[in-house]
Parts: C-alpha cells; sequence; structure tokens
C-alpha cells in the first residue's frame, strides 16, 4: 500500500473533510518534491573560462584596452586589481526559471610587463578567484555548485611595435599574442574543459596623441575549445576595445568599450568601462575602473568595480644618435640615420662645410650670415607676472588670455617703433618633435590674435622652442602648466 493511501485511512469515514484534506496535502508535497528535483538543461554544463575583463597589462595609455605604444627598452610596471562583478552567469531550467549560478565573484589580477629590447614587450597575468556564489544550482539536473575559488587562466604574451609615433609614424602599430595556459580550476570556471585549456589571444592595437586625449584600438581574437554548452555554445570569439584617455602625469581618466563577438554562436557580448588612475610619487600609482555589461552572455556581468596599484619604472631615454639606431632629425639634429654630417642651422650649407654652422647663413659666404649693423638691444616685455597658459596639447587661447593680448596690442599700438618676437613653450610631455611642432602653433595664434587686433604683421615674430627653455619643473602638474606658455621679446 502506497504511504498517501496508508496515511489516508488512519482516518475514519466520520473523519472525511480531515481525510480529504491530508491528500491534499501529501500529493502538493509529492509534486513540489518531483518538480524540485526534475529541472534539466537543454544540455549538460561543460567547464568554461568565463571570465571575460580585458585588462592593459603595459597600461601605457590605457588600463583596458592596448594601445599601439610599448614601454620603453628598459622599462617594466608590475600591478595588482581587485576585481568584484555580479551577475556573471544566468542559466534557465525546463520550467522557464532563470538561475544565477554565479551571482559573484571577487578576484585579484597579478601582472607584469617588461621591455627586455627595443620594440619588444613581453607581459605575464594571473587571475586568483577569491570568492564566488551563487543559487540555483542544487535544483537542476546535473548542475554542481561552482567552487568558491580556484585560479583563472594564466596568460603570457608578447607585443611587437611596428611603428612609433617617436619616431614621426602617424599612429603607434603593434602586434601581439597572449597564450592562455593549463591551471585554472575548471569546477570555479576558470578554464576550458578541452584542449588542456590552452588559448591563443592573437591582436593587433594602435593609438595616437590627439591634443591633450590618447586613443586606442585593439583588434584580435580568442582562440578556444568549443564547449556545448546549455542554449548557447562557448567558443572563439572576435574580440574589439576602442578607448579615449587624457594624458599628462597627473590625474588622468578614460572610457574604453569591450566587445567580443561569438564565432560558435551567434551573439555579441559589449561592456562599457570607465577608469582613473592617480600617480602616488616614485612610480607608484593608484587606479579604480567600473563597468556595466549590456549583454546577459556568459561572462559579461551586469557590473563590476575594480581598485589597484601599480608600480612602474621608466627608464631615462637613449641617445638614439648612438650606436647607429633610427631616430628623426628632431631627436638628433646633427646627425641623420646613417651618421653623416647634415644641415644643423637649416640655410641650406651642409655641415662639412658651413663655417657658421650654428647659425643661419648664405651659401656666397660659406654658410655664415651677411655682416649687419650692431645687434639691437632685447628686452622681455613685462606682463606683471601675468602669464598665457594653455591645456595639454592645445594651441587655443582661452580665459585671461585674450585680456592679456588685449592689453598688449594697446601698448604696440601706442608705440609703433617697437616690434615684438613671440616665443612659445610646452612641457616635456610627449616626443620632443610634437612638442616643438605644438609650441610653434602656440606662438602663430598669439601672432594671427595681434593682427586681427590691428597690429602690423611685419612688426611680429613667432618662434616655437618645444620644451628646451622651461621656467619651472616638470615633475609637478603645476610646473607643467607653467611651461606651457608664451612670452613677449621686445626687439627694438
Amino acid at each position: 500500500m502506497s504511504f498517501p493511501n496508508l496515511l489516508i485511512r488512519r482516518f475514519s469515514a466520520k473523519d472525511l473533510p480531515l481525510r480529504e484534506l491530508a491528500r491534499t496535502c501529501v500529493l502538493a508535497a509529492a509534486l513540489v518534491a518531483t518538480r524540485a528535483a526534475g529541472q534539466t538543461l537543454s544540455s549538460p554544463l561543460v567547464a568554461f573560462d568565463v571570465e571575460r575583463l580585458q585588462l592593459s597589462t603595459a597600461a601605457t595609455d590605457s588600463l583596458l584596452v592596448d594601445s599601439g605604444r610599448l614601454l620603453a627598452e628598459g622599462g617594466y610596471r608590475l600591478s595588482l586589481l581587485a576585481n568584484y562583478e555580479r551577475g556573471i552567469l544566468v542559466l534557465e531550467g525546463s520550467d522557464g526559471e532563470s538561475r544565477s549560478i554565479l551571482h559573484y565573484r571577487t578576484s585579484a589580477w597579478l601582472m607584469g610587463a617588461w621591455s627586455p629590447v627595443e620594440r619588444l614587450e613581453l607581459s605575464a597575468r594571473l587571475p586568483v578567484i577569491l570568492s564566488q556564489g551563487g543559487h540555483g544550482a542544487e535544483t537542476l539536473e546535473g548542475v554542481a555548485e561552482p567552487a568558491s575559488s580556484g585560479l583563472g587562466t594564466p596568460e603570457v604574451g608578447g607585443r611587437y611595435a611596428l611603428l612609433r609615433r617617436e619616431e614621426g609614424a602617424p599612429v603607434s602599430l603593434a602586434v601581439g599574442l597572449g597564450v592562455g595556459l593549463p591551471g585554472g580550476r575548471a569546477s570555479a570556471f576558470g578554464r576550458q574543459a578541452h584542449w588542456a585549456g590552452f588559448q591563443l589571444s592573437p591582436r593587433v592595437s594602435l593609438g595616437r596623441e590627439v591634443g591633450m586625449f590618447a586613443v586606442g584600438a585593439s583588434v584580435g581574437a580568442r582562440v578556444r575549445s568549443k564547449e556545448v554548452e546549455p542554449g548557447r555554445d562557448v567558443g572563439t570569439e572576435l574580440e574589439q576595445g576602442l578607448m579615449v584617455a587624457t594624458r599628462g602625469n597627473g590625474l588622468r581618466g578614460e572610457l574604453a568599450l569591450q566587445v567580443a563577438e561569438s564565432l560558435v554562436h551567434p551573439d555579441v557580448a559589449v561592456e562599457l568601462l570607465g577608469g582613473v588612475r592617480l600617480p602616488l610619487g616614485h612610480g607608484f600609482e593608484l587606479n579604480a575602473l567600473a563597468g556595466h555589461g549590456f549583454t546577459d552572455i556568459p561572462g559579461t556581468p551586469s557590473w563590476r568595480a575594480g581598485v589597484g596599484i601599480a608600480w612602474a619604472h621608466s627608464p631615462p631615454p637613449r641617445d638614439v644618435s648612438q650606436g647607429g639606431r633610427k631616430h628623426t632629425p628632431a631627436q638628433s639634429p646633427g646627425n641623420d640615420d646613417d651618421g653623416d654630417s647634415v644641415d644643423l642651422d637649416g640655410d641650406g650649407v651642409p655641415d662639412v662645410t658651413d663655417q657658421c654652422p650654428k647659425e643661419p647663413g648664405v651659401t656666397s659666404r660659406q654658410g655664415c650670415p651677411e655682416p649687419v649693423s650692431p645687434q639691437v638691444k632685447e628686452e622681455r616685455l613685462s606682463l606683471a607676472d601675468r602669464k598665457i597658459v594653455f591645456m595639454v596639447g592645445l594651441a587655443e587661447i582661452q580665459g585671461d588670455g585674450a585680456r592679456i593680448l588685449d592689453e598688449v596690442a594697446e601698448l604696440l599700438k601706442s608705440r609703433p617703433g617697437v616690434s615684438l618676437r613671440i616665443e612659445g613653450h610646452t612641457d616635456n610631455t610627449g616626443p620632443e618633435q610634437l612638442n616643438r611642432s605644438l609650441s610653434q602653433e602656440r606662438a602663430e595664434a598669439v601672432r594671427a590674435y595681434l593682427i586681427q587686433r590691428g597690429i602690423a604683421g611685419s612688426r611680429l615674430e613667432a618662434r616655437g622652442y618645444g620644451p628646451s627653455r622651461p621656467v619651472a619643473s616638470n615633475d609637478t602638474p603645476e610646473g607643467q602648466s607653467e611651461n606651457r606658455r608664451v612670452e613677449f621679446i621686445i626687439t627694438k
């Protein structure tokens, strides 16, 4: 006799209402128990690497997306990031209800990058799953609760620079390859189930400076084993990243978009992230990031946040003029790429025959200047300690700069016999050749403004000196701001 009938027969005919109530309760309990134990998935759940966060190990321009710029030869960076994310892996049972198998994860990323030789950069990173958990796994047949901790997939890689901005190229361009190694814990969704956990990540990255910003993009693939999962397959993906970040040696911010398109299932994972970086001195940096996922693809969290610390060593610039190294004339004005003498003063007379190689001259005098009348005494125009300063990477006149120039214009109108040399200066951020061009643009912008105010162009000369004449230390943001300036010299 079955248990429900046995239980019900214990009641007499007089207890008919109680008998019906008992039957109902027992059947309901049996139904719930059967339903709870019987939920299934469309296919078995197989272990795979659920992590999607992409980080730039060298972080030359961005924390989140590789640009084409590598660490300088001999430079290295070590970093530690703690990351917390939610809504990582959600599965749907045969009852149509969703279960967050991986509802949260706390992980730490240990990373390092090093440039042993020019144009080459090596990197390694190790994700460690500190804690994770979810709910609903026990209600699905054949699904075990994920391990609460373990290793993610370790990765080693390298990048090679094809084009470099410091050599005059329009963009920085690099190619790279990352290799995911065995070692991750499958039960913690820290590795792929097949190929022994190996993964390959070929990548092309590029970037350049645009005023006070750095922009970059990365395109590549994540080649890994195909795992047949409930409702979708997980495998090789095309990965793209876009970023824009502020430049400079002070507080910096950035915005990045990371997209992954699956080649084994028709879906696209999208995550928008932001980051900030604060130098602490002596090579240390504090950084933080936050992100929001726009799809429910496995591994794309609903949101994430992280905080980290890094220490970097940047060697002093090397003398590219020596040892046959490739360089631009701005980097080594006394030598061309073959080591031959060039025209240092730009007067059209090669230095090997120029009798005055440091002064522009004429050919008829073997590179020496024509005799001139005694030099007019120069005088610096006093602005009562006021300076025309500029934003990083810009040549636009703003704020107090316009008012100061209006006063200069009135002064020149009152002294028609005076001519003015306008000197543009920059800080030492970025390639020297670009800074020299920027300083010339700043001087020309001031000259154009004064001409618009009625000053004859013949009375105005614009010269750019780049970072060669600082008035303050470039080791602080305040000093760099002082060095981004324009000054006036009265020539007669």
